[in-house]
């Protein structure tokens, strides 16, 4: 019994393939900064879908629109995804030789779909082009997959799975499209019931839904990476966030209890903010909030790392600083923090800090003896810098 139905199979393909087209172009526009190349896989994968009807069709639709739109389809199609891939990583294409090469071998599959009939000469343009095309492709994902292996594993899984399935789609190109050259095509026909097509087309159809998958995989990965980054950046002031200054600072935590190296937390909380926020509105309190980090940023060393808590408290992590150097620092951020801008209001600043010691076991201890530092200078009368 036969179960082998080429068209059932084309139609699912195109199916499953035109569903991911539309999700990549969903996907692609759910973050504020644009996913590179989610368009180009997008565009590419609704073609491949288009094509795959039109395959199905050959039967019974006109062979201008089975075969020349369909086969220029698939040649766009493929084109779109090594683009699309380029773009994501951030990849320089020169297209104009592929121009060319696509434009003759059109030229040619045309040649021998109207003026000789010819179903070798078809395969050796169309696959061979997509082929070449395809090769790129693989290229630039195992070049990327390279230069990044020294990346975190979950971070490469849809790196690793695009990587795999160009290089799988090349390999079936390459294979149909060197046969074709070898041996004659009759009876060969993509909708035909020959071992050789039910291979091919099994192939090629497998080999264009995980392509589809892990281009999903990696706008995921995009997705997830820029949400992550939101995360760990305040979105009033652009300083870090509280997550990212708590992750900083138990990095820090470890790398001194392997190597003795002594750290500081200051805690910074600009006095009186309620009563800026009281006079010149909300909008005036978050403009002085915003000239306040620029301040204490170009005070800062290269090193530090200058994070917002929450409201009008601010956080410091001074890496291989004792307290006596954490004092001057301390000291050099409150002159800077009263140093007005001329449309803002002026602030000042109260600051607690601390220095790392054996004894600590989280960075909570730290945070707690900068905290008691910091309410002691409140209550000391303001405008001053304390240690615990």
């Amino acid at each position: 019994m036969i179960i082998y139905n080429p068209i059932t199979l084309l139609v699912l393909t195109s199916l499953l393939t035109g569903i991911i087209g539309v999700v990549l172009l969903l996907m692609g526009r759910v973050t504020t900064t644009r996913i590179p190349g989610s368009g180009h896989w997008a565009v590419g994968s609704l073609l491949t879908a288009v094509a795959g009807v039109l395959i199905a069709l050959r039967d019974v639709g006109p062979v201008w629109l089975t075969y020349t739109v369909e086969n220029t389809l698939v040649m766009i199609a493929y084109t779109c995804y090594w683009v699309g891939s380029a773009q994501h990583f951030g990849k320089q294409l020169n297209l104009k030789p592929w121009i060319v090469l696509s434009v003759l071998a059109w030229c040619a599959q045309t040649y021998f779909t109207f003026g000789v009939d010819s179903l070798r000469g078809r395969y050796v343009s169309l696959t061979g082009y997509i082929f070449a095309v395809t090769v790129m492709h693989a290229a630039v994902l195992i070049r990327e997959i390279y230069r990044s292996r020294g990346d975190h594993q979950q971070r490469l899984l849809g790196l690793y799975f695009t990587g795999f399935a160009v290089t799988f789609s090349a390999l079936i190109f390459g294979v149909r499209w060197a046969y074709s050259v070898v041996q004659p095509q009759d009876g060969n026909d993509l909708l035909s019931s020959s071992w050789l097509q039910m291979l091919y087309l099994g192939a090629f159809t497998f080999g264009v839904v995980i392509v589809n998958i892990g281009f999903l995989l990696l706008v995921s990965e995009r997705i997830r990476s820029q949400f992550e980054a939101l995360a760990m950046v305040d979105s009033l002031t652009g300083v870090r966030s509280r997550r990212a200054v708590v992750d900083a600072a138990s990095d820090l935590l470890q790398r001194s209890k392997r190597s003795r190296e002594p750290f500081s937390v200051l805690l910074l909380d600009l006095d009186h903010f309620k009563a800026i926020n009281d006079q010149f509105g909300h909008q005036g309190g978050d403009r002085v909030l915003q000239g306040f980090c620029r301040r204490i940023e170009d005070a800062l060393r290269q090193s530090d790392v200058f994070g917002r808590l929450g409201g009008e408290e601010f956080i410091v992590l001074a890496p291989a600083t004792a307290m006596e150097q954490a004092g001057e620092l301390a000291e050099r951020l409150r002159l800077a923090a009263v140093t007005s801008e001329p449309d803002l209001p002026g602030v000042t600043v109260s600051i607690g800090y601390t220095d790392w010691r054996m004894a600590d076991g989280s960075v909570d201890d730290l945070f707690n003896r900068a905290d008691r530092a910091l309410y002691a200078a409140k209550a000391a009368g303001r405008n001053q810098a304390m240690h615990c």
